[in-house]
């Protein structure tokens, strides 16, 4: 049985939670680390492409969920169940 994918709305619910911000340019999205945020490699800012998250209901690639995962260290199963 497969994975259930997680969508646009999922991820929101998730970053918004951990009090990450998240604002538009251009269409794409972008989330920001709060200030002192220690999990993942470090990086601040994430950019996520604007077939994914142009409405709730848009599912995120597997290469976005990989990049938030080592950018923030947030999983795919914290985004599904925030």
């Amino acid at each position: 049985m497969s994975r259930p994918g997680v969508k646009w709305k999922d991820v929101k619910r998730c970053f918004r939670r951990l009090r990450f911000t998240i604002y538009s340019k251009g269409g794409d999205k972008f989330i920001q680390a709060p200030e002192g945020w220690h999990r993942g490699n470090g990086r601040r800012t994430v950019r996520i492409g604007h077939k994914c998250c142009a409405r709730d209901g848009d599912e995120v690639t597997r290469g976005y969920l990989k990049l938030l995962e080592r950018s923030f260290g947030v999983t795919r199963d914290e985004m599904l169940d925030a």
